[in-house]
């Protein structure tokens, strides 16, 4: 609790602290591209990264690409990891930006990213979709990656509720704010442990570009 806190403190949502903690186990290696992700974003922080061997960033604002019908400025099979977090909900034409992030991985490449699902509407430019564990599923199986992991962040539905409200509080009340809201979403989730997959805040999932 203590860590979500400390977050809080700083001015991120409960949605983007649980997804910086779902990346602490993850590792990454060799060349990687960070798809959307602008400067310096936070997630860096917590992947592994000691077997990195360069990062760049490809993002519309500092690219000027159109994720919906520009390729990347990158030869084929060059990468070894693809990050793509809080990007495919503004993505209409999803499944070219998936095509494309398969061409520049290497054979056994990964992409690793995060959606986010029961989450305010937030633009940038614009807010199309909300994707389901199945649907991320499909859609990765259908762009032809393999070995699919998609993984619930979040707990209950206070959890949710928080998420939702705590923009709405001055950010030093957000902590205090918070501590009911932990120990209540605590008690549901020990009252119906199986009702959790019914509240994700968002989804991690990483894939495979087969060999």
């Amino acid at each position: 609790m203590f860590e979500i806190l400390r977050h809080i403190l700083r001015g991120q949502s409960i949605a983007r602290i649980l997804m910086n903690l779902s990346f602490r186990d993850m590792a990454l290696s060799g060349r990687v591209i960070d798809v959307g992700g602008a400067r310096k974003p936070d997630y860096f922080d917590y992947f592994d990264i000691r077997k990195v061997t360069s990062a760049e960033v490809i993002d519309g604002s500092i690219s000027n690409i159109d994720f919906e019908t520009d390729t990347f400025p990158c030869e084929e099979k060059t990468t070894d990891t693809v990050l793509l977090c809080n990007v495919l909900e503004h993505i209409y034409n999803h499944m070219f930006l998936l095509q494309e992030i398969k061409r520049v991985l290497k054979s056994g490449g990964t992409l690793v990213g995060f959606v986010p699902f029961l989450v305010n509407y937030h633009p940038d430019p614009h807010d199309y979709f909300r994707y389901t564990q199945e649907a991320l599923t499909r859609m990765l199986s259908d762009a032809g990656f393999k070995e699919i992991h998609v993984i619930r962040v979040g707990k209950g539905p206070f959890y949710v509720n928080f998420n939702t409200i705590m923009l709405s509080f001055p950010r030093f009340l957000r902590p205090l704010i918070f501590i009911p809201y932990y120990f209540l979403d605590g008690l549901f989730v020990w009252l119906r442990p199986k009702s959790v997959v019914r509240y994700p805040l968002g989804y991690t999932f990483y894939a495979t570009k087969p060999s």
